[in-house]
């Protein structure tokens, strides 16, 4: 499967949700919702809010973070492929994703080195 960088430098093609929406796996789907159901305390969490096709993509964004996701919603904005090429980077909504999910921002960081910023 070919890498799809979201905005918040995940990799779509290693994500449950992702890849169990390309497979049209309805069972995976199910498991992706309960198990983020379980690790995040989204007790009403179900297999259709997991359904995705990666943000940049955009065709179907049911995931139950990605229709209100503040960094998806400001990249788009911004026409920019990640939040990495943004002239804004790295802004308070981002700070806070960050310090959620530390692994992101090293992947952003390496993007960024790439792009020689």
């Amino acid at each position: 499967m070919a890498k799809i960088l979201a905005y918040c430098g995940l990799d779509c093609g290693e994500c449950e949700a992702y890849l169990a929406t390309q497979k049209d796996d309805r069972a995976g789907l199910e498991m992706v919702a309960k198990k983020w159901a379980e690790s995040f305390g989204a007790k009403d969490c179900s297999a259709d809010m997991c359904v995705c096709d990666g943000c940049p993509e955009g065709k179907r964004l049911s995931t139950a973070h990605a229709i209100s996701c503040g960094i998806r919603l400001c990249a788009s904005s911004r026409k920019v492929p990640t939040c990495a090429h943004c002239e804004a980077y790295i802004c308070d909504t981002l700070k806070q994703f960050i310090q959620f999910a530390p692994v992101l921002g090293e992947k952003l960081e390496k993007i960024r080195k790439e792009l020689g910023k």
